[in-house]
């Protein structure tokens, strides 16, 4: 187990910094952390104890890690007079379902520019809930990043010609570091829980991203012990790296911290990307059908199956041992499932 070290900070100081950032509170917070007794049981006698932050119990829209974010991005939205949101992303991105019902909540517009991909149709899952909330959907007409890129300045500029103050997500600075700073929070609020029972984490997992970043660096201004494994789901470990490095290093310089958060203080896995993005792995399916029939917990297949796969191989192959304590963060995602019954159905018939 490792050791706690000398705090840069204390856990009152930095949510007094992350607190002086405008914020418009509306996420069902704190979340609740539960134990995971039968899937540990499960795993055999040599499982860490399990515990799940229960992420996707943010409240807002089916929820997420990004309802967290989404507070200082309103506040920002609000700053700005914006009055249309953009976003670029594809058929099931929970990042677009969660900005298009910000937007209906608080009485903005949002555009969608829907990437290609292939689950495109039928209409379900985050596309189905896109267009309940009153997303605007623009069809990309290649799923090319450039072409993207260059697509939605077109769109900006468009609607902004109408007389729309555009607030364009995608180009925005703060895009990735309000994730990191809300994740800043969050880590105070998980260190309490685990503290009201009197334990402390050796690992947190969760799908790699933004939230990941702002874990980490918590946990090294902090002083806590913890790891925190980050999985990809879609890019390279030297990809993912960069990114959940540069959020962090983005909300440490907002909120006037002196430490950053660098490589070697972050675990970031590629391995069990399998194919590509968006396509399950049968380790990612074995994960939905195991803690779903032991935990009655729900993980899709394009984030958290996969991020929670890893988890179960590094359990399984002695990398984390049963005096540890492991808490996997669900950061949501539960409308994706809708869009691969085939894929999920097809993985529970090879039980």
């Amino acid at each position: 187990m490792a050791q706690r070290t000398v705090p840069a900070i204390s856990r009152e100081e930095l949510l007094d910094r992350v607190n002086r950032l405008p914020r418009v509170p509306f996420a069902h917070l704190p979340t609740p952390l539960e134990e995971m007794p039968r899937l540990r049981e499960a795993l055999g006698p040599r499982a860490p104890r399990l515990l799940v932050k229960r992420d996707d119990l943010t409240g807002f829209a089916l929820g997420g890690n990004k309802v967290r974010h989404l507070e200082y991005r309103l506040a920002d939205i609000r700053a700005q007079g914006a009055d249309t949101i953009i976003v670029a992303n594809v058929a099931q991105s929970n990042h677009a379902r969660l900005h298009a019902a910000l937007a209906a909540r608080f009485g903005l517009t949002t555009y969608i520019l829907k990437i290609p991909s292939h689950k495109d149709t039928p209409v379900n899952g985050n596309l189905l809930l896109d267009h309940i909330v009153g997303a605007r959907i623009v069809e990309a007409s290649s799923a090319d990043p450039a072409v993207v890129d260059r697509e939605l300045d077109e769109l900006a500029a468009r609607l902004e010609a109408e007389g729309r103050r555009v607030y364009n997500v995608p180009k925005h600075p703060s895009c990735k570091s309000d994730g990191s700073i809300a994740y800043l929070a969050a880590a105070v609020e998980l260190l309490g829980q685990l503290e009201e029972r009197g334990l402390r984490a050796d690992h947190l997992f969760l799908a790699a991203g933004t939230s990941s970043g702002g874990l980490a660096l918590a946990g090294k201004v902090l002083g806590e012990p913890y790891r925190v494994h980050a999985v990809s789901v879609g890019g390279s470990r030297e990809q993912v790296t960069a990114l959940v490095c540069d959020a962090a290093n983005g909300a440490a310089e907002r909120l006037g911290l002196d430490a950053r958060l660098e490589p070697a203080d972050i675990s970031v896995y590629d391995e069990y990307v399998g194919e590509r993005y968006g396509v399950p792995t049968p380790a990612c399916l074995e994960a939905i059908r195991l803690v779903g029939r032991t935990e009655g917990l729900i993980l899709d297949p394009v984030y958290t199956a996969k991020a929670f796969s890893a988890l179960i191989d590094q359990v399984r192959r002695g990398a984390i041992g049963p005096d540890e304590t492991v808490v996997f963060v669900h950061t949501g995602g539960l409308p994706i499932t809708f869009a691969y019954s085939e894929e999920t159905l097809a993985g529970l018939a090879d039980a």
